[in-house]
């Protein structure tokens, strides 16, 4: 008798999640686009974020740079490396490593050159 009670209950709640998921679908792609947004955001966010460690990985194997000095930020593609360079050569090789990464769409430079 309990196990069928479950089943009842478990089949009800079944028919009330595919009756309201148009109407969440709907609420989530307003808009006009079949992609749900909270899909792209989550999306954008993973690609950012593989593209940040991509970035990081390769100053870390790369022997001009101190990866350690140069903290990395990904935002829709576009990075920004920010921190201290021993030179303007340095950095600008960071710039490149960066910019050679797939996935990259530009990179932006908050880097400075360390005196001494």
């Amino acid at each position: 008798m309990e196990k069928t009670t479950f089943a009842a209950k478990l089949l009800a709640a079944s028919f009330l999640i595919a009756a309201a998921a148009p109407a969440v679908q709907a609420a989530d792609t307003a808009g006009g686009g079949n992609t749900p947004k909270t899909a792209q955001k989550a999306g954008a966010y993973i690609d950012d974020s593989v593209i940040t460690a991509k970035v990081k990985a390769a100053l870390v194997e790369d022997k001009q740079v101190s990866a350690m000095k140069i903290k990395v930020t990904t935002k829709d593609g576009v990075v920004t490396l920010k921190g201290a360079v021993p030179n303007a050569e340095v950095g600008q090789h960071a710039l490149q490593l960066a910019a050679g990464i797939e996935g990259v769409k530009d990179v932006k430079s908050d880097l400075t050159v360390k005196a001494g």
